[in-house]
C-alpha cells in the first residue's frame, strides 16, 4: 500500500491525540503501580521508569511511522 490519503487529517491535532492517548495509559499504568507496589521501593523504582520510558518511546515511533522524522518530539 503505497500513501493512501484516507481522509484530510489535521497532523497536529492527530499528534496532540497521541499524545493523550499516551499520558492516559502512562496514568492508568502508574496507578496500579502505585496500589501494588511500595513507594521507593527497588521494584516501584525499575517498574515506574520502565512504564513511563517504553509509553513515551512507543508514541514516539507511532509519530515517527506516520509522519517520519522530526515530528516525535511533540509527544513528550
Amino acid at each position: 500500500m503505497v500513501g493512501t490519503i484516507i481522509q484530510e487529517v489535521d497532523v497536529i491535532e492527530l499528534v496532540k491525540y497521541v499524545d493523550k492517548k499516551n499520558k492516559r495509559l502512562q496514568a492508568i499504568l502508574l496507578q496500579s503501580i502505585e496500589q501494588n507496589f511500595e513507594k521507593g521501593s527497588k521494584e516501584y523504582v525499575v517498574l515506574r521508569k520502565t512504564v513511563l520510558d517504553e509509553t513515551s518511546d512507543f508514541s514516539r515511533s507511532v509519530v515517527r511511522q506516520i509522519f517520519g522524522n522530526g515530528m516525535e518530539y511533540l509527544v513528550r
